[in-house]
């Protein structure tokens, strides 16, 4: 039986409103100039990569956060603070900032949580020029079979359970929801000045899930290497320094608006092309076995967790890899050559997985510790599938 919508929801957000009426986006294409931007956050995922863009072009860069990873960006301004509003000092460095005139042309928001976004868009509505809020796919109510639009349905929640969220973790039934209720909140304080974008499946050089790294790395071992259902099946994912450069493009032109934001643009990605794109990055001599939908599923492999990236193409997933692009196309997003994905994440990953066993002892063990299926499942399940057909 296959997974509900919703339950393939929670498990991508465990893993990892409309907000603009009228037209699409707004845009300026004046020459882009030093910016002052505050990034809450900025030492995770996306935020490093989308710092980097920052730095490069030159502009003056204010981080919030924590502190749990200062080593990253030793040279930047950095205020020390927590946007759980009852863990000191919370936002109050923020505010002492704020209190004593500063400005910022843009603020930068990942939050996974919609009362810290609320609490933030309010303290900076008058200290900030543009909003760009970092919301998610997981925010639409539904996928209809032809993919989802900006104009489409947003996830909703009751009232009071909303009002029990102000940390993580939290029911993950609820993380569509909390997406939009955050857009709505940048939106609130931001009327006309916020940007949002809906990332689908974000991958590449520091993705510590590994939903994406499981394939390059299976391929590169190289033997039978057992595959979801079709070649043909579609898929979406975008790497990380794409959507970081088209957030950077969304300040620099002072874009507004709401935008998914997924790859590659030219929409012609299927699993297979994935695959045979990792044996050809990492010159393997791997062979593919198909094994059909309905076949994984009665044996425990589910599309997205054991086969990662990839969901059947039929029900209420069929629609999800079809997500349409043309507004944050229009507005500037561009997407690199999977092979280049590919290099660079194994590149990365292999760095990070030596320097973790060396400190942590850890074991990159796939449908153990990560995504994907360990090597006694593959081998079980192929047995099994070629039985079947003979």
């Amino acid at each position: 039986m296959q997974q509900s919508r919703r339950e393939f929801m929670v498990g991508a957000a465990g893993l990892t409103v409309a907000v603009v009426a009228g037209s699409a986006f707004a845009r300026n294409e004046e020459p882009s100039k030093k910016l002052k931007i505050l990034f809450l956050g900025g030492t995770g995922f996306l935020g490093p990569h989308t710092v980097e863009i920052l730095k490069e072009h030159g502009h003056e860069i204010t981080l919030f956060n924590r502190g749990n990873r200062d080593e990253l960006f030793p040279d930047l301004e950095f205020i020390q603070g927590n946007r759980i509003v009852d863990v000191d000092p919370g936002l109050e460095p923020l505010r002492a900032e704020v209190e004593k005139g500063r400005k910022w042309d843009a603020v930068i928001d990942t939050a996974s949580v919609h009362r810290w976004v609320e609490n933030s868009a309010r303290l900076l509505k008058d200290a900030a020029s543009q909003y760009v809020f970092i919301s998610s796919v997981s925010a639409y109510a539904s996928t209809p079979p032809d993919g989802n639009r900006e104009t489409d349905p947003v996830a909703t929640m009751p009232d009071e359970e909303a009002d029990k969220i102000d940390r993580l973790p939290y029911d993950m039934n609820y993380y569509g929801a909390v997406k939009a209720r955050s857009e709505a909140a940048a939106e609130k304080y931001f009327p006309g000045k916020a940007a949002v974008l809906r990332p689908g499946l974000i991958v590449g050089p520091r993705d510590y899930s590994h939903r994406f790294t499981y394939w390059p790395w299976r391929v590169r071992e190289g033997g039978e290497v057992l595959a979801p259902n079709s070649p043909t099946d579609p898929i979406m994912f975008v790497d990380v320094r794409d959507v970081a450069a088209f957030l950077v493009r969304t300040i620099e032109q002072r874009t507004m608006g709401l935008f998914n934001v997924s790859g590659p643009t030219t929409h012609d990605m299927t699993i297979g092309k994935l695959l045979d794109a990792c044996k050809q990055t990492t010159f393997s001599k791997a062979n593919f076995t198909w094994v059909d939908a309905d076949f994984l599923e009665n044996h425990d492999i589910h599309g997205w967790v054991q086969m990662p990236v990839w969901l059947p193409p039929t029900g209420e997933t069929e629609g999800f890899h079809k997500t349409h692009l043309d507004r944050a196309i229009a507005a500037g997003l561009t997407t690199r050559p999977v092979t280049e994905t590919i290099r660079d994440t194994l590149a990365w990953f292999d760095k990070w997985r030596n320097e973790a066993k060396d400190t942590r002892g850890y074991e990159y063990k796939p449908g153990e510790n990560a995504p994907g299926v360990s090597s006694e499942q593959e081998a079980k399940v192929l047995a099994e599938w070629k039985s079947r057909e003979g």
